[in-house]
């Protein structure tokens, strides 16, 4: 019987690993004492990596540095996008009947095709 050695096939420890790298850690599980962890506002209404984040809440929130999209290295960083308030200012504006470019428009139609998400801004 032949054995084959994981190591020795190229990408064989790749998919492993990468299932690994890409779970969050709860912070209970941490050992660092909550004294010293430190933690961030998180306004996701606000952010443009609120679409990739899995620490987004309704509310602001603490949240903790490492966790955080605008914290995390260039690598690891998704793409910026519009934010939901960016999304409703440009919502209102065209609700008010100011002219906006064809692109702010389809991206309006996509996103906010009722108007503004929150009532007040």
């Amino acid at each position: 019987m032949r054995s084959t050695n994981i190591a020795s096939t190229p990408g064989a420890l790749e998919k492993p690993l990468k299932a690994h790298l890409s779970r969050h850690v709860a912070p209970s599980t941490s050992r660092v004492p909550p004294i010293y962890r430190e933690t961030t506002m998180c306004y996701s209404y606000m952010c443009p990596y609120a679409y990739g984040c899995a620490e987004k809440t309704s509310r602001p929130a603490q949240v903790m540095m490492r966790r955080c999209m605008r914290y995390m290295p260039d690598e690891l960083r998704i793409e910026p996008g519009v934010s939901d308030l960016a999304l409703d200012l440009l919502a209102k504006r065209r609700q008010g009947g100011e002219q906006l470019s064809k692109e702010t428009t389809a991206i309006l139609d996509q996103y906010r095709p009722n108007g503004p998400m929150r009532k007040r801004i």
